[in-house]
């Protein structure tokens, strides 16, 4: 997995509010310690507030950021993407008069995300995102995205890079948004996601209707 950037502040509040919990941790293990009279060796020191700093932040990156109740705090904002999502995608390439359905899975964590979009054809791995919760329309994934053609793909098709802009809808249950690939690909296109184990396929219908409607409205 990589980095991704936000324009969430929590990235700045939650390391001050680990590094206070790891130094109230530091000096309660140490009054335990003197409260039992244990004296640690002298190979092994008192746990201390960089170690307590280094396994609360480990916990928050990969599990506590996912809390219910560490959401209610607005400690963490970030959706939880992490999970197969079915893809609905046309592209510029065959006119947009072909559905294509490809295989979206995504990988996150506090501070890392990795997105791959698997088609017949190819592969497509993220290399760069960025995470915008605080956009007035809603939560958006952008990303920078590398694509790998398989072994058996068409020899016209040949590794490229491209950019895809993803918008959160429907409480977390659809992805939907826009690419397009550069250089000399230069094909361009929509994606319309949903949770794999929901398979409302008939209610997201409806809404890409409505996100065409709005499209052409704008």
């Amino acid at each position: 997995m990589h980095g991704y950037s936000t324009d969430s502040s929590e990235r700045r509040l939650v390391p001050l509010l680990l590094a206070a919990l790891a130094i109230v941790c530091a000096w309660l293990c140490s009054k335990l310690m003197a409260a039992v009279h244990f004296s640690a060796p002298w190979w092994l020191d008192a746990p201390s507030s960089l170690a307590f700093y280094g396994v609360l932040n480990t916990l928050f990156d990969k599990h506590l950021w996912r809390n219910r109740f560490v959401r209610m705090l607005g400690l963490s904002r970030f959706p939880n993407l992490t999970v197969r999502w079915r893809v609905f995608l046309v592209s510029s390439f065959d006119g947009h008069v072909k559905r294509h359905d490809v295989l979206l899975q995504i990988f996150q964590s506090w501070t890392e995300i990795s997105v791959y979009l698997t088609t017949m054809t190819s592969i497509s791995r993220s290399c760069l995102a960025e995470m915008q919760v605080s956009d007035p329309e809603g939560v958006a994934l952008i990303y920078q995205y590398q694509n790998q053609p398989l072994s058996y793909a068409m020899k016209s098709m040949h590794m490229h890079y491209g950019t895809a802009m993803l918008r959160l809808f429907d409480e977390g249950e659809c992805l939907a948004g826009e690419y397009y690939s550069g250089r000399d690909r230069r094909t361009y296109g929509q994606i319309w996601c949903w949770k794999e184990h929901e398979g409302r396929v008939i209610r997201y219908l409806h809404l890409l209707e409505m996100v065409g409607r709005r499209r052409k409205v704008s």
